[in-house]
């Protein structure tokens, strides 16, 4: 296949998933994150937040890696790949931070770390680490677009204060791989044995800096092939072995760690279970294969070899982040998660959008062939690239390129609101859980036991002692806010009748004997025996009851969070320990 057909078809490919990616966004942002994905409460980490987050951003790892060895140890041999691998890490961590956006639950609080300080928090370290170095590789990205305008002193300024930054952007990406694993050690007792480790920051920090040298060779490999861009051996083999000196730090690492905790018997033994499979998959793709490679001249100083090496590598990688955050759950939560389809398309839609800017990039501006810094900032015309100009950017938008992404764009958005309907493009409709009425503790029903999904989350609801509180018997109709017809008390799972849906509380079959009798004329038969009745429709009652958890949790947390602010009350009213002092999971 030609190269040039070749990268036509591959960005093709990416403008489907990319414009697929933004019907599938719009419909998670209308309808919340239950619409658009698989996960759910047993398991922690989704796809999003492991694949495109904790993986993506150890991919991106290439650019501090390459500013290091440029910048600190000095090795000017690597030049030529700096502005390919400070692009990598800007892309990398941009589309990790998109798609952290999807991933969080309230993404409008997304700018909340900024302000809303949780030093104590590994994702509130991983966050602002992760968001600054975003930041560092834009500025570092910057002296390239301004040199494509001919702005030289500001390139030039930039070059002669960017090694501030460079430090900063290494010290920064040190940071938070090492916090990324850390957040897998607050689960010692969910997360596998095979993946779990106390030594899982340095596992996850050396991991990323031997594969991100790895993925930094692949990707000079595929472009040279896509371009028809000169391969500087010596370049590529020096990555490759750089590479593969961590990875071996990591196998010794691995070795100590399942001597010294005793978990050989997991690969070898009587404990040997499908896990155990999966891992040796992913630490023969990761470490071992690469290393045999790299370690063989004749691999080494091959095409081909490097090839294969960087992408067992790069897979292994990805298989080792995913086994981390979402395999190795499977055992202690009894479930299996599997993304759907929107996910895979939301997932790989944002890679696809990176990819798309990357081949933008890399086609109008000089990332392959960079001038020599030292005289393009003394002003030699010849080493700079030629200027931006007017016609450049009208060609772009009348080429055939851009006629093709318009076909794709008016042929995918329809197919992908049709195949994803159910799933990002609908509201997400929870499985119905029907609930029961709270048990009475003792024969008067002083205290009430509520569970109302058996899901053994129960609480203690003292009833008598908030009878007393709030006023005696004049105080029920604060919460039994709405009574049936003669009725003064009824009893919460009557209206609000399942756990999660809506329930509608408007008989038609009742009423059809009534004549003209319609949903919205209930205050003219109610008005007398349905205490509450009135003050419900004003507040927009619809003879529709919400469900059973955000009936409870929104009449609790409402008057309780009045009271939280008591200094003699350590744990707060509004915190929900109150109330649920301890959770355990249902066994199926």
């Amino acid at each position: 296949m030609e190269s040039g057909f070749a990268l036509k078809r591959i960005k093709d490919l990416m403008w489907v998933l990319a414009i697929a990616a933004v019907v599938v966004g719009v419909g998670r942002f209308v309808f919340g994150l239950g619409a658009a994905t698989n996960m759910m409460d047993a398991l922690p980490w989704g796809l999003w937040k492991i694949f495109n987050m904790v993986a993506g951003a150890a991919l991106a790892t290439s650019g501090f890696m390459i500013a290091a060895v440029i910048y600190i140890f000095k090795m000017k041999k690597y030049r030529s790949v700096a502005r390919l691998s400070v692009l990598v890490g800007f892309l990398g961590y941009g589309a990790s931070l998109t798609a952290l956006i999807f991933d969080i639950g309230l993404p409008h609080r997304g700018w909340h770390p900024f302000f809303i300080w949780n030093p104590h928090s590994f994702l509130f370290e991983v966050f602002w680490c992760v968001s600054c170095y975003w930041g560092v590789t834009a500025l570092e990205m910057l002296p390239i677009v301004t040199e494509r305008f001919r702005l030289k002193q500001i390139t030039h300024y930039l070059h002669e204060h960017m090694l501030p930054f460079v430090v900063l952007g290494i010290t920064l990406s040190t940071m938070h791989h090492s916090s990324l694993g850390s957040l897998f050690m607050t689960s010692p007792t969910r997360l596998h044995p095979l993946w779990f480790t106390m030594w899982l920051p340095p596992e996850y920090f050396i991991s990323a800096m031997g594969v991100g040298l790895s993925f930094i060779v692949l990707l000079s490999i595929l472009c040279s092939w896509l371009y028809g861009k000169k391969r500087d051996m010596s370049v590529l083999t020096g990555l490759a072995k750089g590479s593969a000196a961590f990875l071996i730090l990591y196998l010794v690492i691995k070795v100590i760690d399942f001597t010294v905790f005793h978990k050989w018997n997991f690969v070898f033994g009587p404990d040997y279970t499908w896990e155990s499979t999966v891992f040796l998959v992913e630490i023969a793709l990761q470490a071992i294969v690469p290393v045999a490679l790299i370690a063989t001249p004749r691999f080494r100083n091959s095409v081909v070899g490097l090839f294969v090496a960087t992408s067992s590598a790069f897979i292994g990688l990805l298989m080792h982040r995913i086994d981390t955050g979402i395999v190795g759950y499977f055992s202690s939560s009894d479930a299996v998660y599997i993304p759907n389809l929107s996910e895979f398309v939301l997932g790989f839609g944002v890679l696809s959008a990176a990819g798309l800017v990357f081949f933008f990039l890399v086609e109008r501006f000089v990332i392959f062939d960079a001038p020599d810094e030292d005289e393009a900032d003394h002003g030699g015309e010849h080493d700079l690239p030629a200027p931006w100009t007017k016609e450049e950017a009208v060609s772009i938008i009348k080429s055939p390129g851009a006629l093709r992404v318009s076909f794709i764009t008016v042929l995918i958005i329809p197919i992908t609101i049709f195949c994803l309907a159910d799933e990002a493009t609908g509201p997400f409709e929870p499985i119905a859980s029907p609930v029961i009425s709270p048990i009475g503790l003792d024969a008067n029903r002083t205290e009430l036991l509520i569970d109302g999904n058996k899901a053994n989350e129960s609480v203690i609801f003292p009833h008598d002692k908030h009878k007393n509180e709030l006023g005696g018997d004049d105080s029920c109709v604060k919460c039994h806010h709405l009574s049936l017809p003669g009725d003064n008390n009824t009893s919460c799972v009557l209206c609000h009748g399942d756990m999660e849906r809506t329930t509608d509380i408007f008989s038609i079959e009742r009423h059809s004997e009534r004549e003209g009798a319609e949903s919205g004329d209930c205050i003219k038969c109610h008005k007398e025996n349905m205490p509450g009745l009135e003050a419900a429709i004003l507040k927009g009652f619809d003879h529709t009851a919400c469900g059973y958890k955000e009936a409870m949790h929104g009449l609790c947390i409402t008057c309780h969070r009045l009271k939280e602010k008591d200094p003699a009350d350590p744990v707060g009213m509004g915190n929900c320990q109150k109330c649920h002092p301890l959770v355990v999971p249902a066994k199926k």
